[in-house]
């Protein structure tokens, strides 16, 4: 088995951005990561994005690169950039968590949020535990 390469950024989303934009995000990004064979999750709370991207690492770069260039986001700040054996989100294309208005992984998603905030580097160690959960949670992403 191939290892899996996977980033994890952090970024502020634009002050006019709205749940149209969010949508379309999505769906651009759907195909664009299917074409490319990039799974991942984009979890979205109190104007800040923060994604997993994973696959083959050039793709994720590429995926990436594309983020940065998107004037809908800024401050894209890499968290993790790491190599595994499996994809945590295999199933989709871009699953999607909206924070604002779901409640069932508000503990997962305070928790995650402040792992993000600190510059304590044990504390960003609990990014990938946590997003592991957040697929445990499947069938509240969309």
């Amino acid at each position: 088995m191939s290892e899996i390469f996977h980033l994890v950024y952090f970024s502020k989303a634009a002050e006019d951005l709205s749940y149209t934009d969010i949508r379309e995000i999505l769906e651009v990004s759907r195909r664009n990561n299917a074409r490319l064979g990039i799974t991942g999750l984009l979890i979205f709370r109190d104007g800040f994005f923060l994604q997993l991207l994973e696959g083959e690492q050039a793709s994720v770069h590429k995926i990436l690169g594309a983020i940065r260039e998107d004037d809908r986001n800024y401050s894209v700040k890499v968290l993790i950039e790491a190599s595994g054996q499996e994809r945590l989100f295999a199933e989709w294309s871009m699953a999607f968590h909206d924070g604002d208005i779901t409640t069932a992984s508000s503990g997962h998603l305070v928790e995650l949020f402040e792992s993000v905030a600190t510059s304590d580097l044990s504390k960003r160690a609990l990014i990938m535990p946590i997003l592991k959960k957040f697929r445990a949670s499947a069938p509240e992403l969309k």
